[in-house]
């Protein structure tokens, strides 16, 4: 972490000074009071303040170290990338062993998504999606998912009548739902509560409505 430590007649005036040494706004930075200094009396024992001032990590960063230190602590061996696309940071989790991490169809993944979101946003001020990936666990899943929503469509089509799918977690019903929503002969909605909330692919007519993820 970028950081500058400076002097000044106030607290106020070793801030600008070190702002100015950083090329800094105040919104850039975390501000320390070392010493708040004193004006002593008719100027003897006067002390200055002193202060330290760092620049705040961006979301990626910060996530990026949260992550290494909660592996750390869980016990697991592993790297960990972080990349920032617009409000999302991307994290991919690297190691052996890591089939805990993932959990049963991706829950403990998720909740530590959750987990690292909440974290990046208090450390950081800043308001991100995080994206949790353990050794391309979300992106073999995801063409797996879309190769189910086209073969679903496709049987739709050939029978005619609604196919119910096994209950999934929102984040991949959302993805059958947007490979399927510009289908021209079929139509998806969800139906159930919470674990068992599951969507149905069925053939689109002019009276057919879509419900929600």
């Amino acid at each position: 972490m970028k950081q500058a430590e400076a002097s000044g007649r106030s607290v106020e005036e070793a801030i600008d000074r070190a702002l100015t040494e950083l090329g800094a706004t105040p919104d850039d930075v975390q501000v320390e009071v070392l010493d708040a200094g004193t004006r002593g009396m008719l100027g003897i024992g006067a002390r200055e303040a002193r202060v330290r001032v760092t620049l705040k990590e961006g979301a990626a960063a910060v996530a990026h170290r949260l992550a290494a230190q909660l592996l750390r602590a869980m016990g697991f061996a592993a790297s960990v990338r972080a990349r920032e696309s617009d409000d999302t940071v991307n994290l991919e989790i690297r190691g052996q062993d890591l089939g805990a991490l993932i959990g049963r169809r991706g829950s403990t993944l998720e909740s530590l998504e959750v987990l690292l979101g909440l974290m990046v946003a208090k450390e950081s001020g800043i308001r991100s999606r995080v994206i949790v990936d353990v050794e391309g666990y979300w992106e073999r899943r995801r063409e797996w998912l879309e190769r189910l929503a086209h073969q679903t469509a496709e049987r739709v089509q050939r029978e005619r009548k609604p196919i119910m799918l096994q209950p999934m977690p929102a984040r991949e019903r959302r993805i059958v739902h947007t490979v399927l929503a510009d289908h021209p002969t079929v139509i998806t909605h969800s139906s159930g509560e919470g674990a068992e909330r599951r969507i149905t692919v069925a053939p689109r007519t002019a009276s057919a409505e879509s419900g929600g993820a």
